[in-house]
Parts: C-alpha cells; structure tokens; sequence
C-alpha cells in the first residue's frame, strides 16, 4: 500500500498533494480505520527529497488533524443535547447515567486525555466526542488537541524524514510504531477495566 501511496502522491502537484495530507490526517479522526499515520510518515519522505516543504507539510496535516478533531466534537456535542432533550431515554444504547458518569470523568481528565488523544490510535477520534457530549469548552478542546497534533506531527515526520527515500525502512517503522502504540492503548484500558471490575466487586460485597 506504501508504494501505491508513493506513486499516487508523486504523480500530484504541490497543492494537490498538500491536500491530500490534510484531508488524510482529519479522516484519520473521523474514520478510525484510514491510515493517516501511514500517508503522514510519506509527508517526511517527501519532505526530505524536497517535494513538499517541511513547514508547509507540518501545517497541513495539523491543520487537518484539528477540522477532524472538531468535526468529532460537534458530533459529541449533538449526541449530548439530544441526551438532554430526552431525558431518561437510552440513545445508541448510552443511558443517561452512563453519560453523566463519562461527564464527570472528562471534566476529571479531559484536558489530559486531549493532550495526548493524537498517540491513541482508534480511540484519539472517541476522546473528541466525549469531550463533545461532555460540554467541554470547544476552545479548549481544539486548543488542546492543536497542541498533541502538533507532537505528534512533529514525530511523524522526523521518523519518515529518517528513512528518506527508504519505502520498506517506512513499512517497518510504521509497523513498530502502530504496535508500540496499539500496545500502549490495549495496556490502559486493560488497567481501565480491571479498576471497574475491582470497583464493583468492593460495592457488591
């Protein structure tokens, strides 16, 4: 898929490919399974050989990881009101106690689930929702999220800048990196949930 990738961007002007790594970094938010990270580390071997200004291409794709970021968030702050215009009534199978309780965890940890939502692959676009349906000030939210964009932007690049032209070094980075991070994820919300099953345990007994 790297070198279709490859081949497509090439045969693009400047503007056009600059498109395409904005729209795949917000894509990346809204569909979980689109492989922006994969398109971003092209955008530092592109940078590299020189197609694609570097400043240009960190821009881009932070520029689009937040329309993603803020397109997820009024999908939140919808399901929110709609919670709030029916009360008491399930919605997507979400009670509304089990939306009071994600409020009051986000209110408790929202800035830093924010702040590091862009190295959460498959759950980064959820965390924006719940900041959504939590009623987080959507300024802050964007605010947040601008600044775990551009840290991880910033890696992203570096680490395709660091293979050049190198497409199967790029494979094999990718890979270590999706795992490490997959990893990561599965580790917190396997502690995540073992905290539940512990909680009401203590409250059954």
């Amino acid at each position: 898929m790297v070198e279709y990738l490859d081949q497509l961007i090439a045969n693009l002007s400047l503007w056009w490919g600059l498109g395409l790594f904005f729209l795949a970094a917000a894509l990346e938010y809204v569909v979980p399974p689109f492989p922006g990270d994969t398109i971003t580390l092209l955008g530092g071997v592109y940078a590299v050989r020189g197609h694609h200004p570097w400043p240009l291409m960190f821009g881009v794709v932070v520029a689009g990881s937040v329309l993603g970021a803020f397109i997820n968030y009024q999908v939140g702050h919808w399901l929110g009101a709609r919670f709030e215009q029916h009360p008491g009534k399930p919605f997507f199978g979400i009670t509304h106690a089990q939306l009071e309780g994600l409020q009051a965890r986000m209110r408790r940890r929202g800035p830093w689930l924010l702040i590091i939502n862009r190295f959460l692959p498959g759950i980064r676009g959820l965390i924006f929702v719940a900041a959504g349906a939590a009623h987080m000030p959507r300024v802050n939210a964007l605010f947040f999220g601008m600044l775990s964009a551009m840290a991880h932007t910033a890696l992203v690049l570096t680490l395709g800048a660091t293979v050049g032209g190198n497409l199967d070094r790029l494979v094999e980075l990718m890979n270590r990196y999706q795992r490490g991070a997959l990893l990561l994820v599965g580790i917190a919300l396997g502690v995540a949930l073992i905290r539940v099953l512990l909680k009401r345990q203590a409250r059954a007994t």
